[in-house]
């Protein structure tokens, strides 16, 4: 069966290796390799290139892949509607999200979801940015949960998330009611890689200022481990200190407020979703909106 192939041949490229492509599917390698020449036969043309670290697709392979996961794509969502009909919940679904979303999110949202549906298999990813919006062009990802920033696709508004200032307790501006960006170009700040936090750089940008850079740090934690170590300020989202350690630090409001906006990302529309993802994405909607609500009124 064809099909069987090509869900062989999308593991082998996800993983870069042929024996970790069989451990997953549950085949042996020389099976493995059967099935990827048979697919090269047919095709007449190399879909991989060995390496001595693994395999890549080829020019070529990389053409028929988005066809295949397509197909892969399909046939899941026909299964899926066979169980639905049947009065089975079944499925598998891939999200990325932010560190601070996996984080606060994540662990609640999919304990209530899987008391509902014990039978619909979740694999979570945590990535940056830019990792969710290249899983997503790779369709490593079935959807995101990130800001609607540089968003290509389609965009579901979730909830805002402001962008605060953070500091050591013993900082300058510790006692200030709120933080005037301006002020950054006078006293140390900490400034995260470009590949993230895209509304962080924005808002300086479009403030005109130059900030005055001690440090710049790849991964929120990190930041947040130097803030507490009084090494410098820093701009970061507020729902990343939603359950981080806040001992030594201090969170003050900006003078003009500013936000990024939080919601779900896909490259697909809703009716081209399978039942379980859509599942998924009303289930989160929900919760937010739910959440939100008791904060406003707690």
């Amino acid at each position: 069966m064809s099909l069987k192939k090509y869900i062989t041949y999308i593991k082998v490229v996800e993983t870069g290796s042929l024996t970790k492509a069989a451990e997953i599917l549950n085949y042996t390698q020389p099976s493995i390799s059967q099935m990827i020449s048979s697919l090269e036969e047919e095709y007449g043309f190399s879909l991989l290139v060995r390496q001595k670290n693994g395999v890549k697709p080829t020019e070529n392979g990389l053409k028929v892949l988005k066809a295949m996961r397509e197909i892969e794509k399909g046939y899941g969502k026909l299964s899926e509607t066979v169980d639905e009909i049947n009065g089975l919940e079944t499925g598998n679904i891939r999200i990325g999200a932010y560190i601070s979303i996996a984080t606060n999110w994540m662990p609640k949202i999919l304990s209530e979801f899987k008391q509902l549906y014990p039978f619909i298999e979740i694999q979570l990813y945590e990535g940056n940015a830019s990792e969710l919006e290249r899983w997503l062009d790779e369709d490593k990802i079935d959807f995101a949960i990130g800001s609607s920033y540089h968003n290509k696709g389609y965009f579901r508004f979730l909830s805002e998330d402001p962008i605060v200032a953070v500091m050591n307790s013993q900082h300058e501006l510790a006692q200030s009611d709120v933080i005037d960006i301006r002020t950054l170009e006078s006293v140390e700040y900490i400034l995260p890689y470009s590949d993230s936090l895209f509304e962080v750089h924005d808002l300086i940008k479009k403030a005109g200022i130059q900030p005055r850079v001690a440090y710049r740090i790849r991964g929120d934690e990190t930041i947040i481990a130097m803030v507490r170590n009084n090494l410098g300020i820093s701009l970061l989202p507020q729902l990343l200190l939603s359950h981080s350690p806040l001992d030594n630090i201090t969170v003050k409001p900006l003078s003009s407020y500013t936000s990024r906006k939080v919601g779900i990302l896909t490259n697909t529309t809703k009716h081209a979703q399978t039942p379980s993802i859509h599942k998924m994405i009303h289930f989160i909607e929900e919760w937010v909106e739910k959440h939100h609500h008791q904060e406003r009124f707690n």
